[in-house]
């Protein structure tokens, strides 16, 4: 895991000092991704400029120092990942007579760049987000992993090309202003994150997951051109030889298990963050199960009981005899602790604190690489969202007489609490997957957003979903939306805030592709949460860890926003002047913290954290309307 960074300097309308000093800026603004090593070559008579910032994980030497090139000059990378395969990669191209110098996965890279050029990524298995220079070509090429598990950035002119891990750097280069992006402020209040390909900032775009971006000359300019590697629709593509469910839950454990085993390379010590939730503990129960070392787990504990799983990955923790931590957190440490994550945020979200507080403590414990239960609920049916598309769907005909917006049920339902006001939305809707999605990861409707910024978000039109399986389908919304924009890019930059490392077992290619061809009746019971990974899981699972009421891994906001953080909030959605600075309305946004801190049960505490975070981080970055 590391920071990648670089300039394509095209015309050469930056000299060679002025790019050096670019270069720098955005490696320095990426030091917490790398603290073990650095570098920065100016390739190509300073035509190219590659950046690096090294979290040492695979192969600890020194011969891994990057840029690194094929030893001939020819192709360089720099790279930000882990490849999970390369040692089976490594051995059959050192068959094939290549031979290496470290054994890293990055040499691996260049090894099947320089034999296979782009079809290299057809081999590889793991998170990742690599630059490639071809100098013979005079073409850059830009690569990011199947599912977005790795950040990439990038900003474009006729002139020059930037890329970066962060935001954080290319806001560094000094290159880009610091303007808001009306698509990029109107998604983050729909969902709490940008959708990809859109970010906060005007001109600066986020590479889609599973796709490679070529840039090169064309017409004394930069070219541009981003294409798709992989096939995201796995529907229909049902594994081959399954007869029944049995067999199906069968081979999904040993899949798992695969999956762990790759997720646990590393030189350096590895932990888990522990919930107490049916996926964390399955994660400590699959390492248990292929690892011989005592795992080590992690887990946030509070003061208020309602919001603790202490006893649950306590109970998890004696049955799989780990060596167990508890991370307490309490209001004061979370005020203590909110100017650095504020700041650790590479674009504004509503979720990512709890992230940023058990990274800090994980890495303080001298553990380098953490293992998530994340994907887990995308996967497996976790969300409300898979249950809301089938009861939506069977009760199509009642909702169709409410949908009248002149009728004394939807009068109420206006007027009445934000989860109110979904469902207003939900029966105005198609019941499609698509839309029982959006609004279940609504956090301000379309009328909202009008009022806070003038501008009606586009609407786009539904997908057809009636010839899917439903519950898949709502499966890849929920990975390629709220889990690619929100959980995996909340947890890259929150843990590498502190040079943590975090992989997520179940987001790996051979498991996604396996239970998206599985029919979707069979994640689904209602009786039990998740029953295809508790059947995969064999009874390794205490029933009282799926049968408790599902908490999700959480801070005690409601309760901390009407006490001392409170006036925090306040006086920043009170700041008229720096609403104004982003062209948003201080009227509503005031009406709606009053109402919050009148009738909290009405209106729920993410909206106005959400919208807290905005101002704060558009005002850290200095970024303006």
């Amino acid at each position: 895991m590391c920071g990648i960074a670089g300039i394509y300097n095209h015309n050469e309308n930056y000299a060679p000092e002025e790019v050096a000093a670019i270069a720098r800026r955005m490696g320095d603004a990426l030091d917490h991704r790398g603290p073990d090593d650095s570098g920065i070559c100016h390739l190509s008579k300073g035509k190219m400029t590659l950046v690096h910032r090294r979290l040492a994980i695979i192969d600890l030497t020194a011969a891994v120092h990057q840029p690194m090139s094929d030893g001939a000059g020819r192709i360089w990378v720099t790279f930000n990942g882990e490849i999970y395969n390369y040692k089976v990669l490594r051995k059959a191209l050192a068959q094939e007579g290549i031979r290496f110098r470290s054994n890293s996965d990055t040499e691996v890279i260049l090894a099947l760049y320089s034999k296979y050029g782009r079809k290299c990524l057809d081999f590889l298995r793991g998170m990742f987000a690599f630059a490639i220079w071809n100098e013979p070509e005079d073409e850059l090429v830009l690569v990011r992993d199947p599912y977005g598990i790795k950040p990439l950035y990038y900003f474009s002119t006729q002139d020059v090309f930037l890329f970066a891990s962060e935001m954080k750097a290319i806001l560094a280069s000094g290159v880009v202003p610091q303007r808001l992006d009306i698509d990029g402020l109107t998604s983050y209040l729909h969902y709490g994150s940008v959708e990809a390909p859109w970010t906060m900032i005007a001109g600066v775009r986020s590479m889609l997951p599973g796709h490679y971006m070529v840039v090169n000359p064309f017409k004394n300019m930069l070219r541009c051109e981003e294409v798709s590697y992989c096939r995201e629709d796995h529907e229909g593509r049902s594994p081959g030889g399954i007869l029944d469910r049995a067999e199906a839950t069968r081979r999904l454990r040993e899949i798992l298990k695969d999956s762990m085993r790759a997720h646990l390379v590393s030189d350096v010590p590895v932990g888990v963050f522990l919930s107490g939730g049916i996926d964390s503990s399955a994660i400590v129960g699959l390492m248990r199960q292929v690892s011989g070392e005592e795992p080590r787990t992690f887990t946030v504990v509070f003061g208020e009981k309602h919001f603790s799983e202490a006893s649950y990955a306590r109970e998890i923790s004696e049955r799989f005899c780990t060596n167990h931590r508890e991370i307490l957190v309490t209001e004061e440490e979370l005020l203590r602790l909110l100017p650095s994550a504020l700041k650790a945020m590479d674009q504004p979200t509503a979720d990512g604190i709890n992230t940023f507080i058990i990274s800090e403590a994980v890495r303080g414990n001298d553990v380098k690489v953490a293992l998530s239960g994340l994907g887990g609920d995308e996967l497996f049916a976790g969300y409300p969202s898979f249950w809301r598309v089938g009861k939506l769907k069977n009760l199509t005909g009642f909702y169709r007489l409410l949908r009248n917006a002149g009728s004394a049920a939807n009068r109420v339902l206006v007027k009445g609490s934000v989860a109110q006001k979904k469902l207003l939305n939900l029966i105005r809707g198609d019941h499609g997957p698509r839309e029982v999605y959006n609004v279940s990861r609504q956090l301000f409707d379309a009328d909202e957003i009008q009022k806070f910024t003038g501008y009606t978000p586009p609407h786009y039109p539904m997908e057809p979903s009636e010839e899917y399986d439903p519950i898949n389908v709502v499966s890849r919304y929920e990975l390629r939306g709220y889990m690619a924009n929100t959980l995996l890019r909340d947890t890259d930059f929150m843990s590498m805030a502190h040079g943590l490392e975090v992989r997520v077992p179940f987001v790996d290619p051979t498991v996604v592709e396996w239970v998206l061809g599985l029919p979707g009746e069979w994640k689904v019971d209602s009786h039990r949460p998740k029953p295809l990974l508790l059947d995969a899981m064999n009874g390794l699972l205490p029933k009282r860890v799926w049968r408790r009421p599902k908490m999700g891994f959480t801070l005690p906001f409601e309760r901390w926003l009407l006490s001392n953080l409170g006036g925090e909030l306040e006086s920043m959605l009170a700041d008229t002047s720096s609403l104004s600075r982003l062209n948003i309305n201080p009227e509503p946004v005031q009406y709606l913290w009053r109402v919050f801190t009148g009738y909290p049960r009405k209106e729920n505490w993410s909206r106005p954290w959400a919208l807290y975070v905005l101002m704060k981080w558009c005002d850290l970055y200095g970024v303006r309307a």
